[in-house]
């Protein structure tokens, strides 16, 4: 239990501020903020390895001008804004590049199907169950091999 003698001296007295200078000015960029908002600008400034992967899904939503405005901010960090610039680039050149990878880091890859044929659309593979002894002999004639 502390001594209230030593803790009187100590608080502020009445009508006193405990904060003269008031609240300190947000260190989070006007530039972050406007392309942000307030609540999610502040989550951002400092990058770590989930944050990238939130700049990622949350560039995907940008529209062009949020882009532009990202792409030209001097003190933005080196990694939404060089998304920002490549995606403006891939898109004034018609391209999907650096969109597609975006979209796949943040959903996955989608899912390709591969269709194996021989001629005529028959089937390349017919699968069928080895006996006992068929898969004894290509067991051991791996075994060999490898």
């Amino acid at each position: 239990m502390p001594n209230p003698e030593n803790v009187i001296p100590h608080q502020f007295k009445k009508g006193q501020s405990g904060n003269p200078k008031g609240r300190p000015p947000s260190r989070v960029p006007k530039q972050l903020v406007a392309i942000l908002g307030k609540a999610q600008a502040k989550k951002f400034y400092s990058l770590s390895a989930s944050e990238v992967k939130e700049w990622d899904a949350a560039i995907l939503k940008f529209n062009t001008n949020e882009l532009k405005l990202l792409a030209k901010w001097d003190e933005a960090p080196a990694y939404p804004k060089g998304l920002a610039i490549a995606l403006l680039t891939d898109m004034k050149n018609g391209k999907t590049t650096t969109l597609d990878k975006l979209r796949e880091r943040v959903h996955g890859k989608e899912i390709q199907r591969i269709e194996l044929t021989g001629k005529d659309g028959a089937a390349l593979i017919e699968p069928r169950t080895l006996t006992k002894d068929e898969a004894r002999a290509l067991f051991e004639e791996l075994q060999d091999k490898y």
